[in-house]
């Protein structure tokens, strides 16, 4: 939907640049013509509750509101459409496409974005937009009369227009963090760390398959009931919730059952290469964490590290070297270098997993 949404308002501008205007009529006839040309068996409806004609009914909505209020669309002049924006930060280049550059008077430049999302962002957050700030440090180099750039969301579902603008400071600080931001990924690429990122656009992800929190739930999707139930990591996943559903008591039995299956699962995770393992109703987050060890009582090593501590008198801030309790304070950087460098000499990393357990959305 809004693919074709943007189709017919760049027709719309398109014709109005050699000073023909559409009528209303013949813009939604040319929104039908490429909504059935577009539509074919690869497009998923996922909501069952709604229909084609329900997106395509909501898509002529919008062209019409849209035409009715900036008829006759003589409110700024159209400079391009789907105008290719290059800017180089720091020696990296990124590229976009304005869907629509304007120009309201001499030197100030609009850059418009369209939009058909359901929900309407706050002020705050077009204000704090990466995009069409990027896309205005290129119409700035590109146009050095820029004296304004305004920053145009049409939310065209909700017939409105949200404008931001950026000062000089507010660019030089985008302009930081977008290095800052390409040069975290590039150490994730050097070190072949890519730790997953979920959010609600997971659903859509083409790339499920090689996403360790969703590969394993993509793999075993489509099997049968018989097969699934006889796949190993479901079959793990299963005994694991239904013995801890089963606990009363953490007795040694218990423990010893719940360690030989953790075990399984541990080698399990890092066989396929996965975190997060689904059984029928239920998934296991298997995640693997890196902790500060330190010496166990009655060794001569948490002896002198005891001694080091109380002679700092930061013996009560760990009460009884508490691990969890050191471990923070270290992370939050609070003690005085020289102390924290005496304490490392007696912790090494090590490598534990946690467990969690969640139901399976449908």
């Amino acid at each position: 939907m809004g693919s074709r949404a943007h189709d017919v308002l760049e027709k719309l501008y398109r014709d109005l640049n050699v000073t023909k205007l559409n009528t209303l009529d013949e813009l939604l006839l040319h929104f039908d013509e490429i909504w059935d040309r577009k539509w074919g068996d690869d497009v998923r409806i996922v909501r069952d509750e709604y229909t084609q004609d329900d997106y395509r009914n909501t898509g002529k909505k919008c062209i019409s509101d849209y035409y009715n209020h900036y008829t006759p669309f003589d409110d700024s002049k159209t400079l391009n459409l789907e105008q290719r924006v290059t800017i180089e930060i720091e020696g990296h280049k990124l590229t976009g496409f304005i869907d629509r550059l304007s120009q309201r008077g001499e030197g100030e430049y609009e850059i418009r974005d369209y939009k058909t999302n359901a929900s309407l962002p706050t002020q705050e957050k077009a204000d704090g937009d990466r995009q069409l700030a990027l896309y205005q440090i290129g119409v700035e180099d590109m146009w050095n009369d820029a004296k304004s750039v305004d920053l145009i969301w049409h939310y065209l579902r909700h017939n409105k227009e949200i404008r931001s603008t950026r000062v000089p400071e507010q660019i030089e600080q985008l302009k930081t963090d977008i290095v800052s931001l390409i040069e975290s990924v590039e150490k994730a690429e050097d070190e072949d760390n890519f730790p997953a990122c979920e959010s609600g656009l997971c659903g859509w992800c083409e790339f499920q398959g090689l996403c360790p929190n969703h590969a394993h739930l993509a793999f075993t999707r489509d099997m049968p009931p018989n097969e699934l139930l006889q796949e190993p990591g479901v079959e793990l996943v299963n005994k694991y919730g239904a013995l801890m559903a089963e606990k009363t008591e953490f007795n040694d039995n218990f423990e010893r059952e719940l360690a030989k299956l953790k075990e399984a699962l541990i080698v399990y995770a890092q066989k396929e290469n996965v975190e997060v393992v689904r059984g029928s109703d239920k998934k296991l987050r298997v995640k693997a964490v890196m902790s500060y060890k330190f010496p166990k009582k009655d060794t001569p090593d948490r002896a002198k590290l005891d001694d080091i501590l109380k002679d700092e008198g930061k013996w009560l801030e760990v009460s009884d070297l508490n691990a969890s309790a050191l471990s923070k304070v270290l992370n939050d950087g609070v003690w005085s270098p020289e102390l924290i460098k005496k304490i490392l000499e007696y912790q090494k990393m090590e490598r534990d997993f946690r467990f969690s357990l969640s139901k399976l959305k449908d």
